[in-house]
């Protein structure tokens, strides 16, 4: 699969409700790769809490515009010319990335080491650190990119995230007010401020700090986006559309903001124009879930399903302990008519995650539909019936569901009192049958003379 270029700088921080995401804008658009992006994980249901204990740490205010380097990196600029070791090394990091964001994460850190100012490399090996699970590494690296920057927004955005992530909310609070008092007057600390608030679902100060953003930097794309996802929480859907298009205009290839664009699309119920947000978002970030899942969804929706069964084995493979990728790739494989591997899908989700009521009710429509090979069909329906009835008892599901679960519940109990019935007339038609054969066959009668007269000898010769 083709991936486009992307810029560098990219962040992603998901919210339970929304999916809050963010790229920092690029200001060299020939960069031969793209970003790395921390996990796609939920605030609420994010990884377990960072290692490292190390304090919050206040940034100083920068200096505007100035040229931190030798080789090119300023505020505006945050790659270094192109014949520079260090713009070699990143390269490089990005490829790697690409494969392996835990062996990028070493290349990221020599590319920063090559030149002093490269606070994007040390922001890179932080995002590429926690995309592999290295959480207190991350930390370290979002320190020292903001070290050199402190006024940084991807950085300010991701280490700020992971804060609150790791149980650490207070500190993130302080760690953000912390970088508006020493730069109140830069555009990455008031997106990272609304980063924050739209975690909390405190739409008036998210876009209030969007928009504080964008005066400051009138093209800043992270502010764009969070207005775009504040007008989506306050349902003002073209409004919403508007803004995305614009961050787009800016950012083309920047994969964040056409996953938000399919979430807008999907609430104005354009599903076909959604489809296609959320392929171009896929491609452009394969190694992305929030990206891939929605996209393999949206295909198996419209009917295509061994397109969306191989999106959603790439899905599993970037998620292999999620419940519900496993469940949305049960899915596809039951979509594709491979039964039993669904059934294997189906419950390895409910391994993962046992309170995954929506397997109970796809497992059981697999085995009332699906006869496999081998299966006593009363063993499956009651399996199947047993499998609703689990769902029906959670009460989940909206009105349709519920409907059709009746349905299926009310002609499921009805097949297997017809097979039940007609297994025992065959039963009984077998016991009757085999109650004649061992009757006793009656003897006949030895033939008699009328009048009771014994047959006379017969004669041989005369007298």
């Amino acid at each position: 699969m083709k991936v486009l270029i992307l810029p560098l700088a990219a962040v992603l921080a998901v919210s339970s409700a929304v999916g809050c995401a963010t790229a920092a804008a690029n200001a060299n658009a020939d960069v031969p790769a793209g970003a790395i992006a921390p996990p796609p994980k939920t605030l609420i249901e994010g990884p377990s809490p960072v290692a490292s204990s190390s304090p919050a740490v206040a940034p100083t205010a920068p200096q505007p515009g100035s040229q931190r380097t030798g080789d090119g990196i300023d505020d505006e600029n945050w790659l270094p010319r192109k014949d520079t070791a260090a713009y070699r090394d990143f390269v490089a990091a990005t490829e790697t990335a690409r494969r392996d964001s835990r062996a990028a994460v070493g290349q990221f850190v020599n590319a920063a080491n090559a030149s002093p100012g490269f606070y994007a490399a040390w922001f890179n090996a932080g995002a590429a650190a926690e995309s592999s699970g290295d959480f207190a590494g991350a930390e370290q690296h979002y320190r020292q990119s903001l070290k050199v920057r402190p006024d940084y927004g991807p950085a300010l955005v991701n280490l700020s995230a992971l804060l609150s992530r790791s149980g650490r909310d207070a500190d993130a609070r302080r760690f953000i007010a912390d970088a508006l008092k020493a730069a109140p007057q830069k555009s990455g600390p008031h997106v990272a401020a609304a980063h924050y608030a739209f975690r909390a679902r405190d739409l008036v100060t998210a876009e209030r700090e969007a928009r504080e953003a964008m005066e400051y930097d009138e093209r800043n794309v992270p502010a764009m986006l969070i207005m775009a996802q504040v007008f989506r929480g306050q349902g003002r859907l073209d409004t919403a559309r508007f803004a995305i298009d614009n961050a787009l205009a800016l950012e083309p290839g920047n994969g964040l903001l056409h996953v938000e664009r399919g979430q807008v699309l999907l609430g104005l119920k354009d599903r076909k124009e959604a489809l296609l947000a959320y392929e171009r978002a896929a491609r452009l970030r394969p190694g992305l879930a929030d990206a891939v899942e929605p996209y393999g969804r949206l295909l198996l929706e419209n009917g295509f399903a061994n397109e969306a069964r191989q999106v959603l084995e790439s899905l599993v493979k970037l998620e292999p302990n999620s419940g519900r990728a496993w469940l949305l790739m049960g899915n596809a494989l039951r979509a594709t008519k491979q039964y039993p591997q669904a059934d294997e899908a189906y419950r390895k989700a409910l391994v993962l995650d046992p309170n995954l009521d929506d397997v109970h009710f796809n497992l059981g429509v697999l085995s009332i539909d699906n006869a496999l090979a081998g299966e006593d069909e009363l063993v499956r329906l009651e399996k199947g019936l047993a499998s609703l009835k689990k769902y029906q008892s959670t009460g989940a599901g909206d009105a349709p569901t519920k409907a059709r679960l009746a349905e299926y519940v009310d002609s499921t109990e009805k097949r297997i009192s017809r097979e039940s019935k007609k297994r025992e007339r065959e039963q009984k038609r077998k016991t009757d049958d085999s109650a004649k054969a061992a009757a006793p066959v009656p003897t006949a009668p030895a033939p008699t003379i009328p009048g009771g007269a014994a047959p006379s000898e017969p004669v041989v010769g005369g007298r």
